[in-house]
């Protein structure tokens, strides 16, 4: 049995519903509520994972989203992983909230976090954030996360592309959330500078076109609502500088990808505490089969040469 990179998770509370959640041990989940990653990935990812028709299943997504976030602790990260037999987990911050200190210090306790950095979009200086970012490397950090959405920047912003020269001089890849999605109640005024429309895949191509010198990945293969991987493979299949990632796809729909994409460009990912690690593993053996050459392409090989893990 080769080893697996879950290549795309998240430790801790990223949305800063509930800060320091990290160490807490176990915590539950509420009793006698619905919770639609659960259900979701216990089917294997198979379906509608919600009717947007439905307000009050919106809402309860926006609930479990804090509930699950709540219960995302070191403990339960181990723990994850020894039942689903991941070897590594490729772990995303999302600053300012949860940042790549917090992932360095998680990785001395949990060997098997490999911790990735994210850029404070509101720091301004050039100089000041490539530094960080790179000094990031310097201690560890295997690749950039951004999520336009929750960390309010656009793609499109040019101070992304300053940002991301200095980066491309790592090798290391950056991964973008793609998808437009809404996160917060509305009444949540902390966080009313949301714009969900950030995570539009029109604008992930931009950059991806606008930057062939950085090596992307585009999360949840260019967003979930449908039919996004299959817009993105139409216009950028084959880009040197693109790869995307298989978190919340069916089995059937991690085929797709590989056949839109390539072998040597899926990346396996779970983005837990979303998505079920054991569940995913499954849905990504019935699709490649266990132990194959592609299985060990998609979920090990093709992430630890983006990483420089290999061997």
């Amino acid at each position: 049995m080769h080893k697996i990179i879950d290549g795309h998770s998240h430790l801790g509370d990223i949305f800063a519903y509930e800060k320091n959640v990290l160490y807490k041990g176990d915590v539950p989940m509420p009793e006698g509520v619905h919770d639609p990653f659960e259900a979701f990935s216990r089917k294997g990812f198979q379906g509608a994972f919600l009717d947007p028709s439905k307000p009050e299943q919106i809402q309860n997504v926006i609930d479990q989203t804090a509930a699950v976030s709540y219960s995302n602790t070191l403990k339960k990260l181990s723990r994850d992983l020894d039942e689903a037999g991941i070897d590594f987990v490729c772990l995303y911050p999302n600053a300012p909230y949860i940042n790549f200190e917090d992932y360095r210090v998680a990785s001395l306790v949990e060997p098997r976090i490999i911790p990735f950095t994210s850029a404070d979009w509101r720091i301004k200086d050039k100089d000041v954030l490539g530094n960080k970012l790179l000094s990031d490397v310097e201690q560890g950090a295997k690749g950039l996360k951004m999520h336009p959405i929750l960390q309010s920047i656009s793609l499109r912003d040019p101070y992304v592309e300053v940002i991301l020269d200095i980066w491309s001089q790592t090798g290391l890849p950056v991964v973008s959330h793609c998808g437009i999605n809404s996160y917060y109640p509305e009444d949540c005024e902390e966080f009313n500078t949301q714009v969900p429309e950030y995570g539009n895949l029109e604008d992930f191509m931009y950059i991806v076109d606008k930057m062939p010198q950085v090596k992307f990945i585009a999360a949840h293969a260019g967003g979930l609502g449908g039919g996004e991987a299959e817009n993105l493979a139409e216009h950028m299949a084959g880009r040197e500088n693109l790869w995307v990632d298989t978190t919340f796809r069916s089995s059937e729909q991690m085929k797709m990808l590989v056949d839109l994409f390539g072998e040597d460009r899926v990346i396996f990912g779970v983005d837990r505490p979303f998505g079920l690690s054991d569940c995913s593993v499954k849905a990504a053996f019935e699709a490649f089969g266990e132990g194959t050459p592609l299985s060990e392409k998609v979920m090990y090989m093709n992430m630890a040469r983006l990483i420089g893990m290999e061997n």
